[in-house]
């Protein structure tokens, strides 16, 4: 089968692997979709040559995991796991998801890396109904994805952003207010930091930008 690689020079190419051998609490998935993480570029220089990319993909089961757990042959499902950017793939069951009808594969696969970072970084944190959570980097995957899941646990949000525009794009694309920080234009790199001025004391943040907007993010706290 064709599968996305590490090849030489630490960059990605197409070649002929092997069938993938899926454990006996592993399902066969068809790999119809599959997403790009920043971490899957980032580390591809540390990974042998040959080794298979990707963790995000969406598709459908050909086989079910031996063992009886997991989703049926036939499910559509949206999977994380090693290995993803294949046609076919091994992922174990307890990180597959049956994808509901109605939610398209492209959309589904965007989901396992920057939803489970999102979900588990508020559930380590445990933001209560009425507590105050700060999000930045609120309009990339991980961010767009921790405002809408902190929100749902009744949480108050403030999504900070770098530019205006993406402040517009973020109310628009979740459909509902959130308080919004914007950084400073002008600059290279924005600075977010300056955003945060003058926002309320939070109980919760989940930072992923990085320098001053770390530093102004835990003061707040």
């Amino acid at each position: 089968m064709r599968a996305l690689v590490v090849g030489p020079g630490a960059e990605g190419r197409f070649a002929e692997v092997p069938e993938p051998e899926p454990g006996p609490g592993q399902a066969l998935v068809e790999v119809r979709q599959a997403s790009v993480n920043f971490s899957d570029l980032r580390h591809m220089g540390r990974l042998p040559e040959g080794t298979v990319l990707g963790y995000d993909a969406a598709g459908v089961v050909l086989r079910a995991a031996e063992d009886g757990t997991g989703p049926r042959e036939g499910a559509r499902v949206a999977a994380f796991g090693a290995g993803a950017w294949a046609e076919r793939a091994a992922f174990d069951t307890g990180s597959i998801a049956v994808v509901p009808d109605g939610v398209d594969l492209v959309r589904a696969a965007a989901l396992p890396m920057a939803g489970l970072t999102a979900l588990r970084s508020l559930r380590a944190a445990g933001p209560a109904p009425g507590s105050r959570v700060l999000v930045t980097g609120a309009s990339g995957a991980v961010g767009r994805l921790a405002v809408q899941l902190a929100r749902r646990a009744g949480a108050h949000v403030i999504a900070s952003v770098s530019r205006p525009e993406r402040a517009a794009r973020l109310a628009s694309g979740l459909g509902a207010a959130v308080d919004v920080a914007v950084g400073r234009d002008g600059v290279e790199p924005v600075d977010v930091a300056v955003g945060l001025d003058g926002v309320e004391p939070v109980d919760v943040v989940i930072e992923t930008v990085g320098g001053p907007a770390l530093v102004a993010a835990w003061a707040l706290l």
